[in-house]
């Protein structure tokens, strides 16, 4: 046989063999529908172990008739991830049929995966499907709400609450209490606003003594069965106090008076 007809033949030979191998990958395509070329993005496992991967971009925290609040520092957001974390991890959900007396919700939005939503309770914490109450991380539950309650005690929230007309403001005299004027509640929100956040008041000894003034706000709330009252003590020209009756974990927050502000 010619050399030019033998290497025509081998060439058809390979050419046959690829159109058979083209048909074969389509028809297998088509009958097991293996994708091609295609990207498709997959919506993380709320109680998949690797849900705290992604990269926390901000924390949304509603407080009970004291709205909302934003944390979107990175050293913070590092730590309540690390702390959602580590209690998830150790704790275990038990039955857990009260009644919290105040709960916080939140979401912790991500870079790169979908948002998750989380609640605090005294005793107990949901971190989208999963939740844990168990003994051996009641510390650190608490600890958590603590934290988070601190974060939402600013002159900020407490000015609004005071300035919102739904909220009634009283002042306790001799175990009476008195609604404040109109003017009684201007001046009680420019203190409020104008005050310096404390974090070190060890250096205040009359912290044990009565307070001169004790203000309390009543926090209007829908389908709420109980009162919601926040409490503000002042200690005369120099701080004030402020806490609610309904946390659990006793957290308080300290706020330094400004003289310019009487």
């Amino acid at each position: 046989m010619p050399e030019d007809k033998k290497g025509l033949s081998w060439f058809r030979l390979i050419l046959v063999q690829v159109v058979i191998g083209c048909l074969l990958i389509g028809i297998c395509s088509y009958i097991f529908r293996i994708p091609m070329n295609e990207v498709s993005v997959v919506a993380p496992s709320q109680d998949d172990p690797n849900r705290f991967t992604g990269i926390p971009m901000r924390v949304s925290l509603t407080y009970p008739g004291l709205g909302t609040i934003t944390i979107d520092d990175p050293k913070e957001l590092l730590k309540l991830k690390s702390s959602f974390s580590d209690l998830l991890s150790s704790g275990n959900d038990r039955r857990h049929n009260k009644s919290p007396r105040l709960l916080l919700t939140g979401m912790m939005a991500y870079l790169d995966q979908e948002d998750i939503p989380f609640t605090v309770e005294t005793n107990a914490f949901r971190f989208g499907d999963v939740s844990v109450n168990s003994l051996n991380v009641s510390a650190n539950i608490r600890k958590l709400q603590s934290t988070l309650i601190d974060k939402v005690l600013t002159t900020s929230t407490i000015g609004n609450a005071i300035e919102k007309k739904d909220n009634e403001v009283f002042k306790l005299e001799n175990g009476e209490l008195f609604s404040l004027s109109s003017d009684e509640r201007k001046a009680l929100i420019g203190e409020v606003r104008s005050a310096a956040r404390i974090i070190d008041f060890s250096h205040f000894d009359n912290v044990e003594q009565q307070p001169n003034a004790h203000f309390v706000i009543q926090l209007e709330e829908y389908d709420q069965p109980r009162k919601h009252w926040i409490h503000l003590d002042r200690f005369g020209s120099i701080y004030f106090v402020v806490y609610d009756l309904l946390d659990e974990t006793n957290q308080r927050a300290y706020f330094k008076l400004n003289d310019a502000s009487y």
